[in-house]
């Protein structure tokens, strides 16, 4: 599940009754403007006055007449329990992007309405890893650190050997932890990280930001046979 972060507003939506066919509401009232995590999901609330009845709609399309027109982007993909009627609403799994958000309050005895927007940019939110790499005698455990971002648990996929090889974790809980290294060659080995997956979003590595770690193993010292330096 996401991690909530609410944002909760609340406001009236005015005493003078703006008619349906009148203008947008760019023009009625200023637009609040938010900036938030993609990750999150957001309340809204107005002001629950009896008799009224309230419906929200979300738009990608700035041009379109708030007042007039449908919201362009899927309700219920985006309002918590597919519910976008009511005084408080919650907004989540936008994609980064900016949105518009309009409320619109119906009198239905005075055969009126009001309406409210507000501007949401939705920043892109992606996890990270970062691997360091260690050296070892050929034989010994070796080591790979496995540094993470974003909201765990965390699942990564690790490719190495020419990405003949990948090491898949699921699950993980903790931001740093040690990768399970299997036995290596003598030499260098590299890893590097493919994709990775957190509780909001997926982040598939492009080739060109991999970065790699080396994992060196070294080879089974020698025995030397001491020697007294003769005078």
């Amino acid at each position: 599940m996401k991690q909530l972060i609410y944002h909760i507003i609340y406001r009236t939506l005015g005493i003078l009754p703006v008619l349906l066919t009148m203008a947008s509401a760019m023009a009625q009232k200023p637009v609040h403007h938010f900036v938030v995590d993609q990750c999150e999901t957001f309340e809204f609330s107005v002001v629950d006055v009896p008799g009224d009845r309230y419906t929200w709609d979300l738009y990608r399309d700035s041009t379109v007449n708030f007042a007039t027109e449908k919201g362009d982007v899927d309700p219920v993909a985006h309002f918590e329990n597919a519910m976008y009627e009511g005084s408080t609403v919650r907004v989540t799994g936008l994609d980064p992007g900016r949105y518009f958000l309009r409320v619109m309050v119906w009198d239905e005895v005075a055969c009126t309405n009001n309406l409210l927007v507000f501007l949401l940019d939705v920043l892109e939110n992606l996890p990270e890893a970062e691997l360091a790499g260690d050296s070892a005698c050929i034989g010994e455990p070796s080591v790979l650190k496995l540094i993470l971002t974003g909201r765990g648990p965390w699942d990564v996929v690790i490719n190495y050997q020419n990405s003949t090889q990948t090491i898949n974790l699921n699950g993980i809980t903790d931001a740093e932890y040690t990768v399970p290294v299997p036995t290596l060659p003598v030499g260098i080995t590299e890893f590097w990280v493919e994709q990775i997956v957190d509780q909001c979003t997926i982040n598939i590595i492009a080739p060109e930001d991999i970065k790699k770690a080396k994992v060196v193993i070294f080879p089974k010292p020698t025995n030397s046979r001491i020697y007294l330096k003769e005078e």
